[in-house]
């Protein structure tokens, strides 16, 4: 059993308010689990929270956890389904454990994405700095998509 849920969880406004649960555990099937950026109860600033939907007394129940700052995180929000709200809870698919293993990997894919984004292409770099300051030196001009140079 996970008992570690937020007992007093943000609300943003216009959204439905679900009923709450404190606790869950690993082997039970789960809906939905969504991580958000929201504002912290108390307004003091941003936190990512972890949402896992499950089945309670026969209507769905919110079990939240708080991550930390939301500044921490690089990698994007993310929903990740485990099952069809329409279907009995024996037919969702996933449980708990799988949904937040699912997160996990998830998250860090998203994040490694995000790194190799940022990283530049040295030789390509070293290179097209070579060719501009050959156009320099010769005073060409030069166009592309993103930009023009006129030298006279």
């Amino acid at each position: 059993m996970i008992e570690a849920g937020l007992s007093l969880q943000p609300q943003q406004v216009g959204h439905t308010v679900w009923p709450k649960t404190r606790e869950i555990f690993p082997d039970e099937k789960a809906l939905l689990l969504i991580e958000r950026n929201e504002n912290r109860p108390d307004y003091q600033g941003f936190h990512r929270y972890q949402t896992i939907f499950v089945l309670r007394n026969d209507a769905l129940a919110k079990y939240m956890e708080d991550m930390g700052p939301a500044e921490l995180f690089l990698a994007s929000e993310l929903d990740i389904p485990g099952g069809d709200p329409g279907k009995p809870r024996s037919e969702w698919q996933e449980t708990v454990a799988a949904l937040r293993d699912y997160a996990d990997d998830f998250r860090q894919w998203l994040t490694m994405q995000q790194y190799q984004r940022e990283i530049p292409n040295l030789i390509e770099g070293y290179h097209d700095q070579i060719d501009e300051e050959a156009r320099i030196m010769r005073h060409q001009s030069h166009f592309g998509p993103f930009c023009k140079v006129e030298r006279g």
